[in-house]
């Protein structure tokens, strides 16, 4: 072998050898720094994960606080609502039965403007209300029959007298393809168009409001449609435009004193058709009008059969109707009131009810006790009373009742908190029903004659009576036997053109009947009848012709009532 190839050979082999060891180090430096940034990888993973699971935790924190203010904000709402409506409750109430009585001209105008004013505050407060239960994600939208014919004569009706006294006119057209029947919530479309209309009527003078509803679309089970309140009032400017959707936004015009709002009222319509799924929006120009406009999908409904109530006013339906009729209250109604002005209020208003016999307690444990003491006929239970609120009292009557197997007693909740929910907890309490503060005459009225076993109702005014018998000769009854004679005649036939135009559902002509026999009772003192048409006007009036259905079924009865009783005291 040739020694200096055998050299070159070594020499090369340690070449590579060292190249090797050389790249060993490398790959053993490489790997340290891999290691290392691996490792400072792991630690920042490691940190990263810690700081995740602390922001989940301050996360969750925070969800729960929100949660818990959410929550407070509802209590101190619904609080708020009630300490609000206890007042406004004394004044609408004691304005109403002010109104009631005999007043100068001079005090019927300040009575009115007592009660104008008590219902914009009233107005204002449930804007407020909506707002914050919109904001909290709490309103929930009914799905039931909706009629939006009725709705919308319903809201022309309404506006009726504000539009004339500003020289307004008010119109409707109506696409002929409209369904009669849709499902939706008819109680926040009438707010809706209620506020549309009423904006409309506040921004025009002499001027005319149209209300249209158009057919977009239509298949089997649904229709698209669009509606609009178009004005020929002073219009808005396109840069104040974008303001008119937000909460407590208004235009330079809308702040001005005479027009007054808080500027929620379109913020509360735009969140209703959202909830709705329907979209809504505005087209004007400064000085030419405007037209506010909402589209939606509502699905179509089945018509409801109409009951047929044109049966002839005879005595057979009148000793089948006799039989049902209730008898006179046995016991007092217990009123559980804590706050002396309602308490006031309440009583004034069952006194003019006819209903007297009447017992006051100011805590819920009185309430028990006083139930305990004594048997009654119907209780008023306020919610918010100290010791046992109107909830844990209703429940503690409640079981009394399982234990001893005592009758049931009606049990009316009077309340002043009308967020969701709050119906709901009073009849799963046990509750039999609700009625929200402020409450009229007409709702107290109804909900009482719904619930009590018997009423003591005032069938004649004897005060009227004895004016007309002083109108005659020596206290002669003659000229009351002829009006009697005269009432007799007429009534009859005119009670049943009012059943007829209800049937066709003629709301004008409800109306001016049922004023017209409301008079005419009122003239000759028969108490109740005449309320009993009061209550059917005032319903009409205010589209609410379902509750002018079911006062329709008292009409008879009490009809014939008032007669007996005329020629008892004759």
């Amino acid at each position: 072998m040739n020694p200096s190839f055998d050299g070159i050979e070594l020499g090369r082999l340690r070449d590579i050898i060292e190249d090797l060891n050389k790249e060993i180090i490398r790959s053993k430096d490489q790997e340290r720094l891999l290691l290392q940034e691996f490792t400072n990888m792991n630690n920042e993973l490691v940190t990263l994960q810690r700081e995740l699971s602390k922001n989940n935790m301050q996360l969750r924190e925070a969800r729960e606080n929100a949660v818990l203010a959410n929550e407070a904000k509802t209590e101190f709402l619904a609080l708020l609502s009630h300490e609000f409506r206890t007042p406004l409750n004394g004044i609408l109430g004691m304005a109403e039965v002010l109104s009631l009585s005999t007043l100068t001209e001079e005090q019927k105008q300040s009575v009115s403007v007592i009660q104008e004013s008590s219902h914009i505050l009233l107005h204002l407060i449930n804007d407020l209300l909506d707002l914050s239960k919109l904001e909290a994600g709490e309103m929930k939208l009914s799905s039931s029959p909706l009629d939006l014919r009725a709705i919308i004569k319903h809201v022309t009706l309404l506006l009726s007298q504000k539009v004339s006294s500003k020289g307004n006119r008010i119109e409707t057209e109506i696409d002929h393809a409209l369904s009669d029947v849709h499902i939706g919530d008819s109680a926040r479309m009438t707010q809706v168009l209620t506020n549309l209309a009423g904006n409309a009527n506040k921004f025009t003078d002499d001027g005319l409001i149209q209300i249209g509803v158009k057919l977009l679309y239509q298949t089997e089970t649904e229709q698209k449609l669009r509606i609009e309140v178009t004005d020929s009032g002073v219009g808005i400017p396109h840069e104040e435009q974008v303001k008119l959707f937000k909460p407590y936004s208004q235009t330079r015009e809308g702040q001005k004193y005479e027009h007054g709002g808080t500027g929620l009222g379109l913020s509360i319509c735009k969140s209703f058709i959202e909830l709705m799924g329907g979209d809504i929006g505005v087209i004007s120009e400064q000085g030419s009008g405007s037209t506010f406009w909402l589209e939606l999908v509502l699905p179509i409904g089945q018509k409801q059969a109409e009951t047929d109530s044109s049966a002839d006013f005879s005595q057979t339906n009148h000793d089948a109707r006799i039989e049902a009729k209730d008898p006179l209250l046995e016991h007092p109604v217990l009123l559980a009131e804590d706050n002396g002005i309602n308490r006031k209020v309440v009583l004034v208003q069952l006194k003019k009810l006819g209903i007297t016999n009447v017992e006051t307690v100011e805590d819920g444990e009185e309430a028990v006790s006083a139930y305990l003491s004594k048997p009654y006929s119907l209780i008023l239970m306020d919610n918010l009373m100290p010791k046992l609120n109107g909830i844990e009292a209703t429940k503690k009557i409640r079981q009394i009742e399982l234990d001893e197997m005592k009758e049931r007693i009606p049990i009316i909740a009077l309340t002043g908190n009308v967020f969701p929910g709050e119906r709901d907890k009073c009849i799963e309490a046990g509750m039999d029903d609700y009625l929200a503060k402020p409450t009229s005459l007409d709702a107290l009225q109804e909900i009482i004659y719904r619930w009590i076993s018997g009423r003591n109702v005032q069938i004649l005014d004897k005060e009227t009576l004895a004016g007309l018998l002083n109108l005659g000769d020596d206290e002669d009854s003659e000229l009351l036997a002829t009006l009697l004679e005269m009432y007799r005649n007429d009534t009859p036939d005119k009670i049943k053109r009012l059943i007829q135009f209800v049937i066709d559902r003629e709301y004008n002509e409800v109306i001016e009947t049922a004023h017209d026999l409301k008079s005419s009772s009122l003239s000759l003192g028969i108490h109740y009848l005449s309320t009993l048409f009061a209550s059917i006007e005032e319903a009409a009036k205010s589209g609410q012709m379902g509750r002018v259905d079911c006062l329709l079924e008292s009409l008879e009865p009490a009809y014939l009532e008032a007669c007996a009783a005329m020629e008892n005291y004759l």
